[in-house]
């Protein structure tokens, strides 16, 4: 009867959403940029929990999802 269409819409990545990582951090040692996106996961994750405006709320939710992503992406690098 009703079709649910998901938003298939791609996400921005950390390159994008975080001009630092896109411009400097990525271009370090990958030690350094693990380290990096687990920071922003841990800080961005404090910064949901306190009281913050909605769009804030949506962009660090999705900085979560970005940097999770590149987290994955590196670590499987380091793998290799």
């Amino acid at each position: 009867m009703f079709k649910f269409f998901k938003n298939s819409s791609p996400k921005p990545s950390l390159h994008q959403l975080d001009h630092l990582y896109g411009q400097t951090i990525c271009k370090c040692p990958l030690k350094e940029q693990i380290s990096y996106c687990q920071r922003l996961i841990e800080s961005s994750r404090y910064h949901l929990e306190q009281s913050c405006p909605k769009k804030d709320s949506d962009y660090f939710k999705n900085l979560i999802e970005a940097a999770d992503k590149e987290l994955q992406r590196l670590n499987s690098q380091r793998k290799s």
